[in-house]
């Protein structure tokens, strides 16, 4: 089996191939390609020719960067190395400065090429992103011109994402650490993983040895591994344990869980399903460190009179309905959640008006879109902040409708979809910019119980895929443009920059 630097060297050099046979079209236009484009780039006068030997520059901080830097620019045929501008010879220097600078906050940072190159940022996350684009304009490797030129550039949204279902087909750890590094190329910043459904649970764990499903879980060091490339990418793993529904492998390893109303769901009136998940979580967070806690609670119901451990949980705090308790449920794993310092989503599924009202502080994630009481505006009225994951245009499902790339390409983040069938263009839930600026933080594709070696095509675009998932398409990249550069570029200009002439088919 090839090494993980193997597979990123092929995975780097096939993205070469790929802009090389893009750079007539852009220039033909005035834009250089580049995806996602930045939100301010001036192309100045006469150009810049980098040498084979690439030195990083850096004040000693930015070791473990430029290291990472330098990997990536010998997939391109550089000899990179770190050190001291002045003491190099018959090279062109990367400058990364650091600096202190109000303009350059956050994911900002500030790329120029004269007769040198200077990426400059706040932070090392910035210091990155600037990395990732100067990636991009050297494609084609040493001795190839490019012009002199500044860039000023920042995200519209902060969070940029990928889903991927590990529990319904298990993916190698290899393949999420290509994705992972996939990702960051195009400044995707979050990948959610679904650890866990009715088909499996894929972590390990040494709290309850009988969870993991034999033959379909990662071991400890894997996932160490794959956490050490996601934080030098700049990448946050964000856990799912979707409960309390879809809990069948949980049951299956965990046997007192399970409710008497059946449906594999979690008992969610038992004291000890609450210590129990909160011992789990605790174990996840320690291999899976980060900001954000997916909980799942999607497309599950709790009915009076079906389970007496329920029954006896609502009397107690005084609820009426199964849909209370589940608002008990949520509101409960969020206070664990919250003082594990994460800040927890869940998919749509509660109301945003019952009592006891489900806390504001939890991110939303609507899918299906078409719920009476559970739209997208019903959780903005009610003072929700909301991640796009709408089934039309950014879920990837198994031999269901997924939307083409000309149809993607015309999505924002404040565009919501109908799911489970086709829903054209005219009938999205649309909303003013100006008016959800804030409320929308950001937008994640969403792939569903597809082959591991069919998301290089969904996804990526880098694979044939096959014919019953739909057709192969750059479907991440359109989304991190629309993601980070916001709607500034048409459609066209878009699908022309990702490589694909699919205005002609």
């Amino acid at each position: 089996m090839r090494s993980i630097q193997s597979e990123f060297r092929s995975l780097v050099i096939l993205f070469a191939i790929f802009q090389c046979c893009t750079l007539v079209v852009i220039a033909e236009q005035g834009r250089l390609p580049l995806v996602p484009y930045p939100q301010k780039l001036v192309i100045t006068e006469g150009d810049f020719t980098p040498k084979t030997k690439l030195v990083l520059s850096h004040d000693g901080r930015h070791a473990e960067l430029a290291e990472t830097c330098m990997e990536d620019f010998r997939a391109l045929g550089f000899t990179a190395v770190q050190g001291k501008a002045d003491a190099q010879k018959g090279a062109s220097v990367i400058n990364l400065i650091l600096m202190k600078d109000p303009n350059l906050a956050g994911e900002r940072y500030r790329l120029v090429i004269d007769s040198e190159i200077s990426i400059e940022a706040s932070n090392e996350k910035g210091l990155f992103w600037g990395t990732r684009t100067l990636l991009q304009l050297l494609h084609a490797g040493p001795g190839k011109a490019v012009p002199q030129l500044s860039i000023t550039d920042q995200p519209e949204f902060s969070y940029r994402g990928l889903m991927i279902d590990n529990a319904r087909n298990f993916h190698t750890i290899d393949f999420h650490i290509k994705t992972i590094k996939r990702l960051a190329s195009y400044k995707m910043n979050r990948y959610q993983v679904h650890w866990s459904d009715h088909q499996s649970y894929t972590l390990p764990s040494k709290a309850f040895p009988n969870l993991p499903t034999e033959g379909r879980h990662h071991t400890r060091a894997e996932i160490a591994k794959l956490m050490e490339v996601a934080r030098r990418y700049h990448v946050e793993v964000v856990p799912e344990i979707d409960v309390p529904g879809h809990a069948r492998a949980l049951i299956h390893g965990i046997p007192s869980l399970a409710c008497g109303g059946g449906g594999g769901k979690l008992c969610i009136g038992k004291e000890e399903t609450y210590q129990t998940l909160e011992k789990l979580y605790s174990e996840v967070m320690e291999m899976i460190p980060g900001t954000h806690w997916h909980l799942g609670a999607d497309e599950v119901h709790y009915q009076v009179g079906k389970c007496a451990d329920c029954d006896a949980r609502m009397k107690k705090e005084k609820l009426e309905s199964g849909d209370q308790l589940f608002h008990y449920f949520i509101n409960r794993m969020h206070g664990f959640v919250k003082s594990q310092n994460r800040q927890m989503l869940v998919w749509e599924g509660f109301s945003p008006v019952l009592e006891p009202k489900v806390h504001k502080d939890i991110i939303v994630c609507p899918f299906d879109v078409k719920f009476r009481g559970k739209m997208p505006s019903d959780y903005f009225n009610a003072g929700y902040k909301v991640l796009n994951t709408s089934w039309t245009p950014l879920y990837v499902a198994d031999k269901l409708y997924m939307t083409t790339p000309e149809i993607i390409a015309r999505w924002s983040p404040y565009m919501f979809g109908a799911g489970r069938s086709p829903q054209p263009f005219a009938y999205w839930k649309k909303f003013n910019p100006q008016d959800y600026r804030g409320k929308v933080l950001g937008g994640q594709v969403c792939s569903w119980a597809t082959e591991q070696k069919a998301e290089d095509g969904l996804l990526f675009g880098a694979g044939p895929g096959f014919p019953e998932y739909g057709r192969p398409a750059k479907r991440v990249q359109i989304v991190a443009e629309r993601l980070w550069a916001g709607s500034q570029t048409t459609a066209k200009d878009l699908l022309e920059r990702v490589g694909e002439d699919y205005w002609k088919r």
